[in-house]
């Protein structure tokens, strides 16, 4: 079945996508919104802490996110990405009204497609990737369910699994809990797509991935969005990992259904409770 500028297999789009990875293709490649010199301008319009560089030559496990920079401008960056051995994200591009357009066109059959299962799409953001040559993106996890699409160059995008349940467990309350999205070994079940012009991956909630660019400059727009089912997966995880920083032992996600839709609401209410909590003494150090 084709869409506007996203093609997802028909079999895919009748199971509402799901659990494991696999290949689209798309009509993006050509598009003046994803040219670098129009990057360049966007990354240059951004707030501050919706642009993330830095370069690129990482190892594959790097668990405390952090690597070295080059101090240079967003735009400068991106118009030198041919030389300069960087790695950037622009963060949440719907911010610019010609993205967010692009964006739901490229999106819009998943769209319709899960309309009807977990909730349907919510939170629909894009990212657009710039790679040096040979960098890499460490192994780590995602929030959210993600279509990455490549623009320009190549790359591998290799998609793993958690070695068993406790291990999955245990990073993603780790996560939720405050801590980083990358980790600290290599996953199970390794399956590789690559990516040229026109080719893209779907990749599911949670699943470990690791990508290496090709020997020339890469351009990727990563399509992202929640459901209602993955949002309550998150509101679970962090509730565990503040019980089982009390020293308890929640039952893990998906073993008591009703309990995890009792802990998201109690997490919700709780949360609306604290921001109102704010919000009053706003109102009152004002008067």
């Amino acid at each position: 079945m084709s869409g506007e500028n996203l093609h997802i297999p028909n079999d895919k789009l009748a199971i509402g996508l799901g659990d494991e990875p696999f290949a689209v293709t798309h009509d993006l490649a050509d598009n003046p919104l994803l040219t670098l010199d129009r990057i360049a301008e966007l990354a240059d319009s951004m707030p501050a802490d919706s642009v993330e560089h830095n370069l690129g030559d990482v190892p594959d496990v790097l668990p405390s996110g952090e690597a070295p920079r080059l101090d240079l401008s967003p735009g400068e960056i991106a118009r030198g990405i041919d030389t300069n051995g960087c790695w950037m994200v622009l963060k949440r591009i719907e911010q610019d009204p010609a993205y967010e357009r692009l964006l739901a066109d490229t999106l819009r059959e998943a769209t319709e497609s899960m309309q009807a299962r977990e909730g349907g799409v919510r939170r629909l953001e894009g990212f657009i990737f710039l790679s040096a040559p040979n960098s890499t993106t460490p192994w780590h996890f995602d929030p959210e369910h993600n279509f990455l699409l490549q623009i320009k160059g190549t790359k591998d995008m290799i998609v793993g699994d958690f070695p068993d349940p406790p291990t999955e467990d245990h990073e993603l309350e780790r996560y939720y809990g405050g801590g980083h999205r990358n980790i600290d070994f290599t996953p199970t079940d390794e399956r590789t797509f690559p990516l040229s012009p026109g080719d893209g991956v779907y990749v599911p909630v949670h699943r470990p991935h690791i990508v290496r660019n090709g020997p020339a400059p890469s351009v990727s727009l990563s399509v992202t969005f929640y459901t209602a089912e993955s949002e309550q997966l998150g509101l679970v995880h962090s509730v565990n990992s503040r019980l089982r920083a009390l020293r308890l032992k929640p039952a893990p996600v998906g073993r008591r259904p009703a309990l995890d839709r009792a802990k998201a609401k109690a997490w919700l209410g709780g949360r609306s409770i604290a921001r109102r909590g704010r919000e009053l003494v706003g109102s009152r150090s004002s008067e």
